[in-house]
């Protein structure tokens, strides 16, 4: 008898060990997944003055990423409980990696549209823009209608691209507008359409544009208004970062970075990309 206890305790014994250690197993899956959860994944092309980009001579740390929208897509991803992980991929891949799923948000200076719209979602709007020439200081350039039939370095995919095919000009298309500009500034082309900021902010930077360069407004173009991108499928988040940047809007988060960046005062802006877009 004492034998046969013997051997149920030792069963016995050996089964709670193997649960505990199967519990333990599935305690250290669950904090793994959970931690996994923790990460919001963010697309961004670094090389968008002043929304997304690097210092010169960076190592490629999360911390060496800067911007306005690097800045906003940081707070919303503090206030969602979310730790940022950048990665830094060229514009034309932005969308694909959004719809494949590679990453969860892209921060990369997109302007909404209704046909970008049919692709990808849209957060809240953070910025409105228009386009605007940059030339040589000495350039007799005045408007857009005097670089018809004429080359015009642009960023490959963009609004500025679509603006200069359509009124006549000769798109040199690059993969950034850091390098459209400074196709102008060494005179290989005449002139350069980028979003507005971008073609200001270049216009005061020592040793680059400034006293180099001069910035053309171009008052046909269309306002834009920039977001961050997510899949269609994740209503989730987008109505989390929709709530996150309306809360930076009511606490004064979002017009001290705004303010930061652009030494303006922050606009109103629709609370979402369907009022933004009339969808």
């Amino acid at each position: 008898m004492k034998k046969i206890y013997k051997k149920l305790l030792a069963a016995g014994l050996g089964a709670a060990l193997a649960l505990s250690v199967a519990a333990c197993g599935t305690n250290k899956e669950t904090a793994k997944n959970a931690d996994a959860k923790k990460v919001l994944k963010i697309a961004t092309n670094a090389t968008y003055v002043p929304f997304e980009f690097k210092d010169k001579g960076t190592s490629g740390d999360e911390s060496d990423y800067k911007g306005m929208e690097i800045d906003m897509i940081r707070e919303v991803a503090k206030r969602l409980g979310r730790e940022p992980q950048m990665e830094n991929i060229p514009f034309n891949g932005i969308i694909p990696a959004i719809q494949s799923k590679q990453v969860d948000v892209a921060a990369t200076g997109m302007t909404m549209t209704k046909e970008r719209a049919k692709k990808v979602a849209f957060a809240a709007p953070f910025y409105e823009s228009k386009l605007a020439i940059v030339v040589p200081t000495d350039s007799p350039v005045q408007s857009a209608a005097d670089l018809k039939g004429k080359n015009v370095a642009v960023m490959v995919g963009t609004t500025g691209a679509k603006y200069a095919e359509s009124h006549g000009m000769v798109a040199k298309q690059f993969d950034s507008s850091a390098n459209a500009l400074l196709e102008v500034q060494v005179g290989n082309a005449p002139a350069a359409i980028v979003d507005k900021p971008v073609g200001e902010y270049f216009s005061t930077l020592e040793g680059k544009g400034k006293g180099k360069v001069r910035v053309i407004p171009i008052p046909d173009s269309k306002s834009e208004l920039l977001g961050f991108v997510l899949n269609q499928d994740d209503k989730e988040l987008k109505d989390a970062i929709n709530k996150a940047i309306a809360d930076m809007k009511k606490d004064g988060t979002y017009a001290k970075l705004y303010k930061k960046w652009f030494n303006q005062k922050a606009p109103n802006l629709p609370e979402s990309a369907e009022k933004a877009l009339g969808l």
